[in-house]
């Protein structure tokens, strides 16, 4: 019997879920970061889409919605996945997203 996905857990599980996803991003037109193996880039006419991946936790933006939308039908279509919008806190870092800008600090972390 052979297992058709790797299971969570196994110590090879990792590997082949990076395999996956890198597979899979380059598959879609993405080019990798050249000095950051996680972070994936797709320029489309004048629109920009850059992924972050840090483990199975993704860190998407770009300058067309549209373009973000497609991105997240597409995965949902291949990946089990959980949306949970704006992003406010990561990895320790607490992140405010306003008009202005965004900003982000640890002042949590610091205390």
């Amino acid at each position: 019997m052979k297992l058709k996905k790797a299971l969570y857990g196994l110590k090879q599980a990792p590997r082949a879920w990076t395999s996956q996803i890198d597979k899979y991003f380059l598959d879609k037109d993405f080019t990798k970061g050249p000095y950051e193996h996680a972070l994936y880039i797709k320029i489309k006419n004048e629109d920009t889409l850059i992924v972050y991946l840090y483990v199975d936790d993704l860190i998407i933006t770009g300058s067309s919605s549209s373009m973000f939308e497609e991105f997240k039908k597409d995965m949902a279509k291949e990946f089990e996945m959980t949306d949970i919008g704006l992003m406010s806190y990561y990895l320790g870092i607490e992140v405010k997203q306003e008009g202005k800008g965004v900003f982000i600090t640890q002042e949590d972390y610091a205390k």
